[in-house]
């Protein structure tokens, strides 16, 4: 029953990171119809299919965890939120290295995807949380 139920939550949130996938790259298709090429990373593309992955990567992880002890759920959701941020700003550092030219765009731009990716998990992190405690 709890198998089923998570399974569910996952392809929930799959269809739903799709949806802010494909909402970020609509943005990011009329920010190049109207806005000067200057200003736009060509990382950009490469930046949201990452999100994408590393979300969907780590929020199965975390769904795993919540079916445990809510402190189990807590130390996961630390460690992740910790590996996350220490790998993106290596590859942030090493970009920026690497694309002197370009690295101002792609920080700010992987700081505007990260924060609509995080915002997204951690919502859809409360609202299975909130449907898996006792009474719900």
């Amino acid at each position: 029953m709890l198998t089923e139920q998570l399974k569910k939550y996952y392809r929930t949130f799959v269809i739903n990171a799709l949806i802010v996938t494909a909402s970020i790259s609509l943005l990011y298709v009329l920010a190049l119809l109207y806005l000067p090429a200057i200003y736009i990373s060509p990382a950009i593309p490469w930046i949201i299919i990452f999100f994408l992955i590393i979300t969907l990567s780590i929020f199965y992880f975390q769904l795993m965890a919540s079916i445990k002890r809510v402190s189990k759920f807590v130390n996961v959701f630390m460690v992740a939120i910790g590996l996350k941020l220490i790998a993106f700003l290596i590859i942030i550092a090493l970009y920026a290295f690497l694309n002197k030219a370009d690295a101002i765009n792609f920080i700010i731009s992987f700081f505007i995807i990260y924060l609509i990716f995080t915002v997204f998990e951690i919502l859809q992190l409360l609202k299975v949380q909130n449907s898996l405690k006792p009474g719900n």
